[in-house]
């Protein structure tokens, strides 16, 4: 189900980022409003209900997870020899927009 509502702000309705020209935007819609998503929020919610849950451990795992998920999409798709350039795609990513995400959410969470 989506909505209009913006869930950062300054970010799109979900129904924008579903509609968008960006391929890459409505790609990261899709999967938000999708049942991996809907999977990975239930997992990680009965993870850290688990005796003993570690908050580190669990960011180091599902950051681990994440990239080990990613490399095997990539050798699905790009040849061995194209490693550097994806592991750079990678890096990319991760530096333009990971703090940014992080600290827009902990704002939002905060207040």
């Amino acid at each position: 189900m989506t909505s209009n509502a913006r869930l950062l702000p300054g970010s799109m309705t979900e129904v924008d980022a579903l509609t968008c020209d960006d391929p890459i935007t409505s790609l990261i819609a899709r999967m938000s409003v999708s049942t991996v998503h809907e999977s990975l929020v239930k997992f990680v919610n009965s993870e850290i209900q688990r005796p003993g849950a570690n908050v580190d451990h669990m960011l180091i795992g599902i950051a681990a997870y994440m990239m080990q998920m990613h490399a095997s999409f990539a050798a699905y798709f790009v040849d061995a020899e194209l490693a550097d350039e994806v592991v750079a795609q990678f890096q990319e990513v991760l530096n333009r927009t990971y703090r940014v995400h992080f600290v827009d959410s902990a704002k939002e969470l905060a207040a």
